[in-house]
């Protein structure tokens, strides 16, 4: 659960509404509607009950919209608390288990800087390059680089992780904790959003090739927690980051790959232009020599 779901569920629950929500928040209904349901799987309860267009909380919505609005009233104020600092490094990130498992990085960071404040800023990795153009960030933890990045931007890599795959825990293949590529070569997949996560399936479909298939997507999800909501409820398989089993998998199974793998590239971005303190290069290098966690 990230904030975002929060902001979610607060925004339907005072509209009372999903169309006017995921207007206010400049989403389609149908994804606005995804998050929630993800929300509720996640929590196990219905936050929300429909009835044609009228949407009402239910009991457990309405204790659960008492609790979202004080995370989100602290949330904000330590944002505008760690906004008022000068020296800080925006850090640009797609949820927090990113966080934990450079945490090495980030603990070493406030030691060489102990005056420079950290702040994580939690985007889709689609978005990043454009956020660091903007200045709203300084450095990217970003998988694939999207495919047009544009001049003047330098990327690291930090490692690759092999992916694991993710099915439901009475898939017939679940009994197994290695499995070869090509025995996965039938399996109907879930992928990545393509806008969300470019490049992120092009790594799969590469590995798919060298083991002689290519894998047929039937689903794209936009996080990691819909694509294993989606999983848990078919037969369908996807290849998730290896920390992904971290997230609340109630009925999820997961296997490793054989050699070869389907690596996944972990990159720091950032526009050296712009980093005249030199403190994004020093954190990408600081986040390529500290050993992940997890």
């Amino acid at each position: 659960m990230e904030l975002r779901h929060l902001r979610y569920f607060s925004a339907v629950a005072e509209a009372l509404h999903f169309s006017r929500a995921a207007e206010r928040l400049h989403l389609t209904q149908p994804a606005l509607s995804r998050q929630i349901h993800d929300l509720e799987e996640e929590l196990g309860t219905r936050l929300f009950n429909r009835h044609g267009t009228v949407t009402n909380l239910t009991p457990a919505g309405r204790q659960f919209l008492d609790d979202a609005r004080q995370v989100l009233a602290a949330a904000d104020c330590a944002v505008e608390r760690i906004r008022s600092l000068r020296d800080r490094l925006r850090l640009g990130h797609y949820g927090g288990l990113w966080l934990q498992r450079y945490a090495p990085a980030l603990q070493a960071f406030a030691r060489a800087f102990p005056s420079n404040l950290l702040e994580p800023v939690e985007l889709a990795p689609a978005d990043m390059p454009a956020a660091l153009r903007r200045g709203e960030i300084d450095l990217a933890l970003i998988g694939a680089a999207p495919a047009r990045l544009g001049p003047g931007f330098r990327m690291e890599e930090i490692e690759t992780v092999p992916g694991m795959i993710a099915f439901r825990a009475g898939h017939p293949l679940a009994k197994k904790r290695v499995l070869s590529l090509s025995s996965l070569s039938e399996c109907r997949w879930v992928g990545w959003d393509e806008h969300d996560f470019p490049g992120r399936n092009d790594v799969l479909r590469e590995a798919a090739a060298d083991a002689g298939f290519a894998p047929r997507f039937v689903h794209h999800a936009d996080s990691a927690a819909s694509m294993l909501a989606r999983i848990g409820s078919s037969d369908e398989v996807a290849c998730v980051l290896p920390f992904t089993h971290k997230l609340p998998h109630v009925g999820i199974a997961f296997a490793r790959l054989r050699p070869p793998p389907v690596n996944y590239p972990m990159n720091a971005l950032w526009l050296p232009k712009a980093d005249r303190s030199g403190r994004a290069a020093k954190f990408a290098e600081l986040l390529a020599r500290h050993k992940p966690v997890g």
